[in-house]
């Protein structure tokens, strides 16, 4: 399973987005063989579309909304209005750009507009009366020329829309109705594009993995000063990556970059993400991951100021090693007393024998959160799946009993609460630093408690021991409501954020707006994955807040 992890996500939806779309695009002007397999020349291998023209005037309406500027939109309207509304135009439909091959031994690539007409009289007249003339090509059903003064536009209307270039022979097509390629884009984006690998020659798609491939390769040998650990690592990584873009290029139907302003949701949302043909390797793994999360993903975004969780893998031969080495070396600072011995292990010893079982296990699923105190100060909650939990708090008990009498500095205090199975101890510091107490008040304690499952930790002021009570009762009740396909997440308030570093930033004009943008909320920014039966997505969402934030930089530019 932490294979599959590591092998689905992030790195496949990055690399294939940054360098499949553009590598076909790239290798359509190489030379190639001529290839058996039947091409659909009239099928587009991409597509770039803007929802409909009333979208993007709703969206620009709600966007100055939010600050309560009207007068922007109706500057726009108005000035529409000088160029007759754009009558013609069929405003409710999308538009914007295809790409073609060109049929041939060495395809290349053709960018073809398209623009939804409602009328094609009064879109004559619309560019008329601004000087540009639509005439018909004589001899030519259904094509046109559009004078405009640097070059002549060749149009060519079918299934509604005038389909443009500058070269009358791109358009020697019959052409695929647009609203096939767009109508799903246009109900969840304001503007999107697709590259539709299932349309792309296959030997094209290979030849996009072989000039990765030999990117990676010039990149693969150590380098000068690189420690044999870290050249191991991204070594593997490399290979690893290498191989899920060879995969997305074998087996992928459709990747997608997505954005949409939503006024139902009040929240700016961008997805990337990869559709897999059906039945194919990777498919199938789609459909194992859709099925797997990370066992903190029932925690809800918007109930902390900061909330990150994920479901790590560990590569034996890499991380396992690496973490592992880590273990055998702090033993050398700790005293003998606390390790014991083989027949009679100390306490830590207990402790490092627990650690070292859940690295061999090959994953490491943990969550981390930020919440508010009474006092405005913040409280740290993390937690870990571990295993062999029982050995681990035995060892933790015995730690606290026995340092607990003597009272060091700092002060170590055993069994302060027990909740659904944790047992809690704490350590209160004897002189916190000031960053320490800038950020978790004047008198922080550490909190910290293990089950048979889990090891908890909190950092903060006493508060903080409720806090993480209610946390531990929380996974105990909440944990069967896992989200299936979440595999991690992050999430981070910007109030409290613009507060820690309002003194010390270097933009106060940035500052000061966006606390204006965040009074009333809406400051959450999330970044999750998605992965369904035959899809694996990267979403980021931001609030209104930044709605607002981006109005007033337009609004107060100088």
């Amino acid at each position: 399973m932490a294979t599959l992890i590591s092998k689905s996500f992030v790195q496949r939806v990055t690399l294939t987005l940054c360098f499949l779309s553009l590598g076909s695009l790239v290798l359509a002007q190489t030379d190639t063989e001529p290839r058996a397999e039947k091409v659909d020349w009239n099928k587009p291998i991409a597509v770039a579309s803007i929802a409909s023209i009333d979208r993007v005037l709703d969206d620009i309406d709600y966007t100055f909304a939010t600050i309560n500027k009207p007068e922007y939109p109706a500057m726009i309207k108005g000035f529409l209005a000088q160029y007759r509304n754009l009558e013609g135009l069929d405003k409710t439909k999308p538009l914007g750009a295809f790409v073609f091959l060109n049929e041939g031994i060495s395809p290349q690539p053709v960018v073809v507009g398209f623009i939804p007409v409602k009328s094609l009289d009064e879109l004559t007249q619309t560019l008329g009366e601004v000087g540009f003339l639509l005439n018909p090509v004589e001899g030519k059903e259904d094509r046109y020329t559009l004078a405009l003064p640097m070059f002549t536009l060749h149009l060519k209307m079918a299934h509604g829309y005038a389909f443009l270039h500058i070269k009358s022979e791109a358009l020697e097509k019959d052409f695929y109705n647009p609203d096939e390629f767009t109508s799903a884009l246009a109900k969840e984006y304001d503007i999107a594009g697709s590259l539709f690998l299932s349309n792309v020659p296959q030997p094209m798609r290979m030849m996009a993995v072989d000039l990765v491939s030999a990117r990676v390769d010039e990149q693969l040998p150590q380098k000068p000063g690189e420690d044999d650990l870290k050249y191991k690592a991204r070594k593997e990584t490399s290979l690893m990556m290498l191989k899920q873009f060879e995969r997305v290029a074998q087996d992928g139907e459709q990747l997608t970059i997505g954005y949409n302003l939503s006024k139902e949701n009040k929240n700016i949302q961008i997805h990337l993400g990869v559709k897999a043909q059906p039945g194919t390797p990777l498919g199938k793994e789609f459909e194992q991951l859709s099925k797997s999360s990370s066992e903190y993903s029932y925690l809800d975004e918007n109930s902390s100021d900061y909330l990150g969780y994920a479901i790590l893998p560990l590569r034996k031969d890499i991380e396992q090693k690496a973490l592992i080495e880590l273990l055998e070396k702090s033993k050398s600072d700790v005293p003998p007393v606390l390790l014991g011995d083989e027949v009679n292990p100390g306490p830590v010893a207990k402790m490092l024998k627990s650690a070292k079982a859940t690295i061999e296990a090959g994953k490491m699923d943990a969550q981390i959160q930020m919440l508010q105190t009474s006092k405005g100060k913040p409280a740290l909650i993390a937690s870990m799946k571990i295993s062999e939990g029982e050995t681990f708090k035995q060892g933790q008990q015995e730690l606290f009993d026995l340092l607990e009498p003597n009272e060091p500095s700092p002060k170590f205090e055993s069994n302060v609460a027990e909740i659904d199975g944790v047992t809690i101890h704490s350590v209160t510091p004897s002189s916190p630093g000031q960053q320490a107490k800038d950020l978790f008040g004047d008198n922080p304690m550490v909190y910290i408690g293990s089950n048979s499952e889990e090891l908890w930790l909190t950092i903060g002021e006493t508060e903080s021991l409720e806090q993480l009570k209610k946390a531990i009762s929380l996974n105990k009740t909440q944990s069967k409501l896992r989200k299936p396909g979440h595999l991690f997440l992050v999430s981070i308030k910007f109030i409290p954020l613009i507060a820690m570093i309002e003194e010390s930033a270097k933009d106060p004009e940035f500052v000061e707006s966006a606390k204006v943008a965040f009074a009333s909320g809406g400051d959450l920014m999330t970044i999750y994955p998605k992965i369904t039966a035959d899809q694996a997505s990267l979403n980021l969402e931001f609030g209104e807040g930044f709605i607002r934030l981006i109005s007033l930089a337009i609004v107060n530019r100088k």
